[in-house]
């Protein structure tokens, strides 16, 4: 320090010698009066051998100083980087230091050390009169109570052995007894020195730590100081003939042999070196071991882990609900000792050429090194980009990009030898940089939860295990190895169970008036909910929530909870049963509970899911439009819907990208010409509300509630409208509302093509936004912590650039301008013979035009005669008949369909 400045200076490397004499030191130091008569973690376990008789007198277990002093475990990972992964190397490092130091001893074949000389009175005093209940006073005037009653606290046992159950064991430590004996005792070793102590498994009040047993040998001296590449090593430890215990060493990140009883007991800084303890209860445990891979940490974060599943995709913030995907990344890292996640943003326009140069699929750009799948697929963009990307250390942004986006983000993470564990980019484009960041954690959490979702089932039981584990598969060439080759369990048969249960619901039984109120993609869900475990001779409670939240449509909740929702309206209850998932998601949610069950035969059980939906909180596009029009915008494209066909006197309709049936559910109530109808989308999901809607209308077994005496039939189908049914060829009136903005820009030119190039309907309505209105919209936002469209951006409409602007809704691919939509609508128009007039609704038409901008396509020579007759079409040189074409395509699937009794 010069003049009250402390100078950072260069760190200096140390050799190799260097290193094992700060070990050495620190070894040393541990033993010494001066530090013992400080409150120093150690104080406990020195107390034990002060008190213990015989030849171990005053010796103390190694595992216990290479496992609880932080800085003897560095100075061990310094000289062998492989020290963090396995105590047992680090046992050896600390053995070896003491039987360098001349005031230290180690007896030849045992895992003891000691002091050589004498501890000093006062400091046997001291150690003799250290009791676990402290009275509170520090420094040289602690006092001490003796501890008169017996200690008991609970710890999980868990086998080596996957084909038995990790149980429950209930510890007893006598006022003068050492909690490691116990430990000793139950895991049948020889005596305390034999237990090996793992790493703290969270930053709790009191440390959770495995215990197991030491290995037949330790490495020899050689090794121990070796620093060759892990993929260099033998499989699995050298000089351990133990079993490998998978479950225990997933938890704990190290390598564990043998059983192990994993506790919450010993001392701590924290403590002033007071002994203390914690119960781990079975549910606590299952819940560490789903914490281990994101989809589970992002389950325990919800506390709904029956309920909530990893979203598929990332919206907006503000919808989304529980631990953000780059927070769940980075705990993810941290857990399985990754360096922490890369995060580069760059601007679209270069990472285009991704697209352009390697052809992949959505869904399929990413890259496991494990697996061989794909590689360097972003070594190839980096070098086509130059500098385009910007490195995000942590998600904080180093050089931020000068552009005003749209952005992408691409993530890469390391194990920390340098070696490469995933790398992958985001699929689409964000006029977010947060959201894009969050979109590209959560498509690496996807490509890992691929192949982390795995559950092995053994006899009559289940037991969960990560693929190959984080540690042999992600790890390549890790020192982990699970050498299974005389294991019963190779002998069994395994299967891949979805950890989501996405088993089919049963029973689904929905009470209370509908009131017409059900969500739609994007919309807010509040649910309450109950979940109950079902058996012969059990109704247990297993998970309850008075209010949950969940984004509707982005797979955030389980699928059987999602479709039981899509069929509710607000207010209304509802119930259904289902299998039951894996064991441990069990356990995990049953809390005091799971003890009991652990215990019963749960072959024939299942769960019973009971529901009440809240409320909904509409989609931002709605939001916004609702705060500005009157009826909503949503409204008067249906009344411009039901103008159309009304002055057009169209006996058949069918509306391509129909969602729930909104227009459905209008138009039956208005009197017109129609004798049949069709609805096509590609939701299931949406479609199965839109049948809902036309059978409480359409019902057999009562009158139908229609204002069209004509009326006929109806038809929903499955499937895409950029592909031509003949079942839904030759309408009179074809709609399209607020549908082509949710697909890519050429999957809109390829539904013009197909629906006035093949479909030929005599009149094609087709609404979308007009993203000139958008400012309008968003500065009408009353609320703008519930506009979850995005921070402010900036786009350049019509070279006015600064417009601040955004799309309305997170899943909307493009919006375009008036420009934009009249120069698609007339191309198409004059390539299959249509005029087509233009028009919209909200506002008054005037600068900067509708809130939505329609086009109203009319055949230029439309066929005379009723749509049932024959006629001359495009798609054939003959007439066309529904009776002589059925060589046509039908590739729609039919969902529903209601005819005229």
């Amino acid at each position: 320090m010069l003049l009250g400045i402390e100078l950072s200076l260069p760190k200096i490397l140390q050799t190799g010698e260097e290193k094992c004499q700060v070990l050495k030191d620190r070894v040393s130091l541990a033993f010494l009066d001066q530090f013992l008569l400080s409150y120093c973690p150690f104080i406990a376990h020195f107390r034990a051998a002060v008190q213990r008789e015989g030849d171990n007198y005053g010796l103390v277990p190694a595992s216990v100083i290479s496992a609880f002093d932080t800085k003897i475990v560095n100075s061990c990972k310094s000289i062998n980087s492989r020290a963090e992964m396995d105590p047992a190397l680090s046992l050896a490092l600390v053995l070896n230091a003491a039987k360098s130091c001349s005031q230290l001893l180690s007896p030849a074949d045992s895992f003891w050390i000691g002091k050589r000389d004498s501890f000093s009175l006062e400091t046997k005093e001291k150690l003799l009169n250290w009791s676990p209940e402290f009275t509170g006073k520090t420094d040289s005037t602690m006092e001490f109570k003796e501890r008169t009653e017996s200690c008991l606290f609970t710890a999980i046992f868990i086998p080596y052995c996957f084909e038995q159950k990790a149980k429950l064991l209930n510890l007893k430590v006598e006022p003068h007894q050492y909690f490691l004996d116990v430990i000793a005792n139950h895991l049948s070793v020889a005596d305390s020195s034999h237990v090996l102590i793992s790493r703290a498994l969270s930053k709790a009040s009191l440390d959770a730590r495995f215990y197991f047993p030491v290995p037949d040998t330790l490495p020899s001296v050689s090794y121990l100081f070796g620093n060759s590449p892990i993929s260099e090593k033998h499989k699995g430890s050298p000089h351990c003939q133990l079993k490998f215990n998978k479950r225990a060493s997933i938890l704990v990140g190290q390598e564990v042999h043998g059983d192990a009883i994993l506790a919450a007991v010993g001392s701590s800084w924290k403590s002033l070196g007071t002994m203390s303890c914690e119960d781990i209860s079975l549910s606590s445990y299952h819940r560490m071991l789903l914490n281990r891979v994101p989809w589970g940490s992002y389950k325990i974060s919800r506390d709904a882990i029956l309920a909530a599943k990893f979203p598929a995709s990332f919206t907006t913030r503000s919808n989304w609900r529980g631990a953000l995907p780059r927070d769940l990344l980075n705990s993810f890292c941290h857990n399985n000792c990754f360096c922490d996640p890369t995060f580069s943003l760059s601007e679209a326009d270069s990472m285009e050429k991704l697209q352009n140069t390697n052809q992949t699929q959505p869904g399929q750009c990413g890259f496991l090194n494990a697996t061989g799948n794909e590689s360097g697929m972003l070594d190839g963009v980096k070098k086509e980009m130059g500098e385009g990307l910007d490195d995000i250390q942590c998600g904080e942004l180093d050089n931020e990009p000068t552009g005003g986006g749209p952005y992408r983000c691409a993530v890469k993470i390391l194990s920390k030898a340098g070696d490469l564990i995933i790398e992958c980019c985001s699929e689409m484009p964000y006029r977010n940089k947060s959201h894009a960041i969050q979109s590209a954690a959560l498509k690496a959490i996807n490509l890992l939860n691929k192949d982390n979702e795995r559950i092995c089932l053994h006899q009559d039981h289940a037991t969960f295990s990560i693929v190959d584990d984080v540690f042999n598969y992600y790890k390549k060439g890790s020192p982990v190895y699970d050498d299974t080759s005389s294991s019963a369990q190779n002998k069994l048969p395994q299967k891949d169970v979805d950890l989501d249960h996405n088993h089919e619901m049963t029973d689904l039984n929905i009470t209370g008036p509908d009131c017409g109120k059900s969500p739609s993609s994007g919309t807010i869900v509040c649910i309450q909910y109950s979940v109950f475990l079902l058996g012969k001779s059990v109704r247990e409670c297993l998970e309850s929530k008075e209010e949950f939240e969940f984004e509707f449509g982005t797979g955030a909740v389980i699928p059987q909870l999602e479709m039981c929702v899509s069929h509710m309206s607000v207010s209304q209850s509802a119930h259904f049963y289902t299998s039951l998932p894996p064991e441990s998601l069990i356990l995990a949610a049953a809390g005091e509970c799971a003890e009991e069950i652990s215990t019963l035969p749960l072959g024939e059980s299942g769960l019973e899911y009971n529901v009440i939906l809240l409320r909904l909180m509409e989609p931002p596009e709605e939001r916004m439009e609702q705060a500005l029009f009157s009826p909503p915008l949503s409204k008067q494209r249906i009344e411009y819907a039901l103008r159309i066909l009304v002055e057009s006197h169209a006996e058949s309709l069918v509306d391509l990208g129909c969602g729930s049936g909104s227009l459905f559910d209008a138009l039956l109530e208005q009197k017109t010409d129609l004798v049949y109808i069709a609805g096509v989308d590609i939701s299931q999901r949406s479609l199965i509300r839109a049948a809902k809607v036309l059978y409480s209308k359409l019902d057999v077994g009562h009158k139908p509630r229609l204002a069209t005496a004509s009326f006929k039939s109806a038809f929903i189908y499955e499937g895409s409208i950029t592909e031509f049914d003949r079942r839904i060829h030759g309408f009179d009136v074809a709609t399209c509302i607020e549908v082509i903005e949710h697909m890519e820009e050429d999957q809109a030119y390829k539904f013009g093509e197909c629906a006035l190039g093949t479909l030929c309907p005599r009149v094609l309505m087709v609404s979308t936004p007009n993203v000139e209105y958008n400012p309008i919209l968003q500065r009408t936002v009353l609320d703008s912590k519930n506009d979850s469209a995005g921070e402010e951006l900036t786009e350049d409409v019509e070279g006015k650039s600064g417009l601040p602007c955004k799309f309305r809704n997170y899943d909307h691919k493009f919006e375009w301008t008036r420009k934009q939509f009249s120069d698609w609508a007339l191309k198409l128009a004059s390539q299959y013979g249509y005029d087509v007039e233009f028009s919209g609704v909200g506002g008054s038409g005037e600068e900067p035009g509708f809130a939505s901008q329609i086009a109203v396509f009319k055949r230029c020579d439309p066929f005379h005669g009723s749509w049932l007759n024959a006629r001359k079409c495009k798609i054939c040189s003959e007439d066309y008949n529904e009776s002589n074409n059925t060589d046509l395509p039908c590739p729609y699937k039919e969902v529903w369909n209601w005819n005229a009794g």
